[in-house]
């Protein structure tokens, strides 16, 4: 069969996937998710069949139930999910680009229905799902501009079409006067999209011309006149639409009230209205600029972190705004608002700018300054000159830049000549200088005028030029031809050599010591090292050893230093070249029999090493082709780098010479990094004493970070890893531990040798006892961390996990041996002596300092050496479970601490519960408080961001599968619903227990199912909590557990300053408790802890105590004639009346069970005429027996 036959076709397949989807329970959204692609990808398929079973979908939840009942949570997920996808289904049937017979047939009809079906949306939406609802919404604005560009476009006189307008208008008017009054934030932002549409739409185009994207429909495309569309309402809609845009953004009374994402939303489509409609930015942005000067003065209008994230929200629009080509016209007073807005967003933007406009000017001026060096050197330099120069810039760039081996021959070998010729050239340039400078410096002092200096720098030049053609064009050394030389003779050679390199070096020293006598006369233009270039491709031409040109082309002291240091070395680097090729050549391995010749040619530079290490910002460049020139020559003497330190004669090898100096430049170049992040810092506030315990906020890192210990580990040809422990210098002050861990952060990137150098160095300083050092090297860290369960996974992450474990564990022990200080100084404290009361408090108030110094010293313990591996955890929740072996084995305090310290990693991850879950349900025996703070937490946080069903059913399944206590259920007090907590609150009062543990607990439960947060209520109002408490406690747990949640229940909140829950509420329970039958004995234990809380007169619990007696308690059980016997005792003696209507008998029974009445209630008795003394004789008798 062929395999194209075989496959399906595509309304099959189309089919195959809806009932697939369908089938299932609740509906799969993501296989109807995978069927709105297809039929994307497949669009003549949106009008056929797949198009109505959209509209059934979501046809079926649109309006009430038949039987005008609320839909159950099984009913919504069944119904809702299929009825958005058929929005999502209809709305691209309506709005992809349609097939033309489709468009003139059947398109109408279907586009109708789809107008009818949002009409009926709307018009039900107090009974249809949100999420439906808001789909309705997203899908008529997108059809909004296809209907009108159809209108356009199809015959005028079409009826349907004219229907589907008229439609359209009436839904968009009700839209528009719903938004006035609606307030759920989610359907606010959809409206919001619907003006802003209509604002754009119906308004003319900018004067400056169309503007691309939605803009493209605007009011003048319309016909004037048109049959059914008035260009004229049209105008008046936008007008609509664009005040009700502004209108939206809410008042600082109620921003408090307002979702984030709506009032970004409506900025976010304001900026959007201005980038399409340009002429109302004056309006819309003197709206905007009052409307957050008002949110921005006022204390009661948003939090700091709600006005950050709306105020950088606006200042990034803005800016983005302002970039718009077509914004030209505008652009003024778009800046004049973001400078009366501030932030850093728009000076970095405008700091760019001024760089780049530097930038520019700068090339430009280079540009101009090298064509006149051109022609300056064109006319006076000769070919020959100009081609040698040339030459050896060339050969220069080869043997640095691309690292090739420069190949030395013995025979005729020029290199060596040319050489020594450019210094004997750079010689005579110096002493032309020197000369010039007297002359200049005598010119100067006589007050000769400028026409005299130009004529003596003229003839300078001409005496220079004279002497470097006879240098350049003297003629070449003599060098006897290699090839008839004995290995005798060859050696001579090279020693020969040798010497005139000591030789040349002396003219090389005498530029040092001039160049260095020139910087000391120059001082007082010295740039002050804190305004140094943090960069070394910064650095000013008023800098020691900067190059200038002079009129004819050649350089000044400065370039002739750099060149006759560069020749110096690449003859010592040839030199190397020419002994091993020597070597090789006659079969004789190398000894050390040159070993005086090469400890003397490594000296001889030395002061070309401290020149670089004095300077080491100003010659960088200098040094970076300096180690080229000598790497060169260890790769081709020792390709294999077979020579190792310790290995014989290696002192004298050029490896040896390689490393001492890439070493001394690295210890230069760091501390004089160190000294400009010195002077870079200004003066900083005294830190407070808690600033580095672990809930202090990461201190912000210096402004700029100096890129120059970087760049040489960049730039040089070779680093031995070890020297980046050299770094470690850095992190000894916190006001230099950013550049270190900065510097190797960015070194281990970008230059892979030194990563696992670099990783050690990092992980060290990862327990810092400096927060900002700690928090930094931790980031670095990370980033280079993939979880150990992937099949990825590197050794470096293997080393990091292990790492990370270890450090814990150290500092637990850390924790532990401060816990045994602190103990001893604890019992020293309370065994000293004290005999007045002076004394004692003292003694007491230490103890207290010093638990809290305690508590303090545990966490800061545990945070320096814990952050990294809760740091990990993001990336791999499973090594939580580290944290949980540490909570199992650790004392009470150590395990406070943990509980502490784990609070933001939980809070960060409180949108993974996927992950962090299944590692929560397997914790250790032992470790049920840290598990229980991680629920409560989640659940603080999911009950805010939405996630709180998952968690609570999370939670619900590992109480069943290990058989939990209900502590687990009350962390997630503010997530359970209704019944959920009605279920609950037996066994949650079941842990009273008479401690203060669970009390919190049973209390926090009773605060948290009662309050309502962002977009939820609450599980139970205060008076039905109440009821519940008093219909479900008697037979669920003892007495004394449940009058003990009473009193529980009406004692202060957590502040201690209101009561939890009020009067009110309290007499509205116990109503409503009295109307029940049976009346529940517990509601007069209720009625005496109202009275005890609030201290009030007893005239409310006598009433109470009425109604019990009208209702005849005493037919109502023991329980309830104890209990009323109590209240009468607790309240007298305003409760004496009531016993007048209680029977003999009950009355007899109510005094055995509280003999405290019995005196009473006689003494009362006695009091009244004897004529109603005839209810009590029996007491009355008793008594006088």
């Amino acid at each position: 069969m062929d395999p194209a036959e075989a496959r399906p076709e595509p309304s099959a397949r189309a089919k195959e996937l809806y009932s697939q989807a369908v089938h299932e329970v609740p509906p799969n959204r993501t296989t109807l998710d995978k069927l709105a692609d297809y039929l994307r990808a497949n669009p003549h398929m949106l009008y056929g069949g797949m198009f109505t079973d959209a509209y059934d979908a979501t046809n079926a939840i649109v309006g009430p139930k038949e039987s005008n009942t609320p839909y159950n949570h099984e009913e919504l997920d069944m119904l809702t999910s299929p009825a958005v996808w058929g929005w999502a289904v209809m709305e691209d049937a309506m709005c992809i680009s349609t097939p033309a017979h489709i468009l003139q047939t059947t398109y109408p009809s279907l586009a109708q229905q789809f107008l009818d079906l949002v009409a009926r949306t709307i018009d039900n939406i107090d009974t249809t799902p949100g999420p439906v609802v808001r789909r309705a919404v997203q899908a008529l604005t997108r059809f909004w501009p296809v209907l009108i560009s159809g209108c356009i476009v199809e015959n005028p006189e079409n009826s349907a079409w004219r229907k589907m307008y008229e439609t359209t208008l009436s839904l968009s008017q009700n839209l528009m006067r719903l938004s006035e009054t609606l307030e759920d934030p989610a359907m606010q932002v959809h409206l919001v999209k619907l003006l802003e549409v209509e604002a754009v739409m119906f308004s003319p185009p900018p004067p400056t011309g169309e503007v691309s994207g939605h803009g493209i429909i605007n009011l003048n495309r319309i016909p004037d006149p048109h049959p059914y569309m008035n260009r004229e309402e049209l105008g008046r809609r936008s007008d609509m639409a664009r005040k009700q845009l502004i209108a939206l953004l809410p008042e600082s009374d109620n921003l408090r009230m307002c979702n984030i994402s709506f009032i970004t939303g409506i900025i976010n489509s304001l900026v959007y209205l201005m980038s399409m409609r340009p002429q109302f930015c004056n309006q819309i942005l003197d709206r905007l600029t009052d409307w957050f000067g008002v949110i921005n003065s006022s204390e009661q209008a948003l939090s700091h972190s709600q006005l950050e994230i709306v105020s950088k929200s606006l200042r990034i629009m803005l800016l983005h705004l302002y970039t718009l080509k077509h914004m030209g016209p505008y652009t003024k007073i778009i800046g004049d608002t973001l400078d009366s807005l501030g932030g850093s967003d728009w000076e970095a933007w405008q700091e760019r700018q001024r760089h780049e406009r530097r930038r520019m000017r700068a090339r430009e001026e280079e540009m101009a300054r090298r064509a006149q060096r051109q022609q300056q050197q064109q006319a006076g330099v000769s070919e020959g000159g100009v081609a040698r120069n040339e030459s050896m810039r060339r050969d220069r760039l080869e043997s640095v830049h691309a690292g090739q081996k420069r190949v030395a021959n013995l025979i005729g070998d020029e290199d060596e000549e040319y050489q020594a010729r450019m210094l004997e050239e750079n010689a005579k340039r110096v002493r032309l200088d020197e000369a010039g400078e007297a002359t200049a410096s005598g010119m100067q002092a006589d007050g000769r005028g400028v026409g005299a200096k130009t004529q003596q720098v003229s003839e300078k030049d001409k005496a220079m030029e004279a002497e470097v053609r006879a240098a350049v064009n003297s003629g070449p050394f003599k060098v006897q031809a290699s090839v008839s030389l004995s290995n005798d003779d060859r050696e001579q050679l090279i020693v020969d050599a040798m010497k005139r390199i000591v030789a040349s070096s002396k003219s090389v020293e005498k530029f040092i010591t001039y160049s260095r006598l020139q910087g000391f006369n120059g001082m007082s233009i010295q740039p002050n090292p804190a305004d140094a270039a943090l960069n070394r491709g910064q650095i000013g031409s008023t800098e020691l050893g900067a190059r200038s040109s002079l009129p004819n082309g050649l350089s000044t002291n400065a370039g002739v230093l750099e060149d006759s240091v560069l020749l110096l070395v690449r003859m010592i680097a040839n030199s190397y070249i020419m002994y091993s090729n020597s070597a090789i050549s006659s079969g004789k391995p190398e000894g050390s029999d040159l070993s005086p010749r090469w400890a003397e040619l490594h000296k001889c530079i030395d002061s070309v090493l401290e020149t670089i290490k004095e300077s080491p910002r100003t010659r960088y460049s200098l040094a970076i082709m300096v180690l080229y020139e000598l790497w060169l020559a260890v790769v081709s003497t020792d390709p294999h780098l077979k020579q190792q330190p310790g290995s014989l004669n290696f002192e004298y090898s050029a490896q040896a010479l390689y490393l001492r100096w890439c070493e001394q430049i690295f210890d230069a170049i760091i501390k004089c990094s160190i000294e400009t992040t010195h002077a870079q810092i200004q003066a900083q506030v005294v830190p407070d004493m808690n600033a580095n315990s672990p809930g202090a906020p990461v201190p912000a890192a210096p402004p700029a970070t100096d890129r120059l210990v970087l760049d040489y580990i960049l730039d040089a040809p070779h680093l031995p890893p070890e020297y980046l422990k050299k770094l470690e210098t850095c992190m000894v002050k916190p006001e230099t531990a950013t550049l270190g861990f900065w510097t190797i952060e960015k070194a281990i990137e970008m230059r892979p040798p030194v990563f696992r150098a670099g990783l050690n160095i990092l992980l060290s300083h990862s327990a810092s006892h400096d927060r900002a050092t700690r928090i930094g090297c931790i980031r670095a860290v990370k980033k280079h961390y993939t979880s150990s369960s992937e099949s990825m996974s590197s050794s470096e992450s293997l080393l990091i996990e292990k790492t990370a474990r270890a450090s814990l564990k150290i500092g637990v022990k850390e924790a532990d041996a401060k816990i045994e200080q602190f103990k001893a100084e604890l019992e020293r404290i309370k065994s000293t002596e004290a005999t007045t009361p002076e004394e004692v408090a003292k003694r007491e108030a230490d103890q207290t300092a010093l638990k809290q110094k305690g508590d303090s010293e545990v966490d800061l313990a545990l945070a320096v050496h814990g952050e990294i591996l809760l740091a990990l955890c993001t990336r791999n929740v499973e090594l939580l479970r580290a944290v949980f072996d540490e909570f199992v084995t650790g004392s009470p305090l150590v395990k406070r601490s943990l509980m502490r310290l784990i609070v933001p990693l939980v809070r960060s991850q409180s949108a993974a519960l996927g992950r962090l879950m299944p590692v929560v349900a397997q914790f250790p025996a032992g470790s049920e408080d840290l598990a229980i703070r991680i629920i409560k937490t989640l659940a603080l946080e999911g009950a805010a961001s939405g996630a709180s069903r998952e968690l609570v059913q999370s939670v619900f399944d590992m109480q069943k599968a290990r058989g939990l206590d209900a502590r687990f259920i009350a962390a997630v007090a503010n997530c359970l619903n209704r019944s959920e907590a009605l279920e609950w609150i037996g066994k949650i009062v079941s842990l009273l227990d008479g401690k203060e543990i669970s009390s919190s607990i049973v209390k926090d439960f009773f605060i948290q199912v009662t309050i309502s947060g962002t977009g939820r209520p609450s599980a139970l109002s205060p008076v039905e909590l109440l009821i519940a408490l008093h219909n479900s406690l008697g037979s669920a747990v003892s007495e004394d557990k449940a009058e003990a949640a009473i009193v529980l229940y009406g004692k202060a909140s957590r502040d201690g300053a209101t009561p939890a829950f009020n009067s009110n509420q309290f007499s509205a329970a116990i109503n409503q408790l009295l109307m029940q039958d049976p009346i529940p004995p517990l509601v007069l234990k209720t009625v005496e802890v109202q009275h005890s809380a609030k201290n009030a007169a007893v005239g409310p619990a006598v009433s109470t105590l009425d109604s019990l007696v009208k209702k005849k308690f005493w037919e109502m059980g023991d329980k309830m004639i104890r209990a009323v016997a109590r209240g009468l005792t607790v309240f007298l003696p305003g409760t004496l009346a009531l016993t007048k209507n209680i029977p003999r008998k009950a009355l007899k029974k109510v005094i055995t069970m509280e003999p405290r009445l019995s005196r009473a209630i006689y003494d009362y008795a006695m009091k009244m005429p004897p004529r109603d003394q005839d209810h009590y004789k029996w007491l009355i008798k008793q008594h006088k027996k």
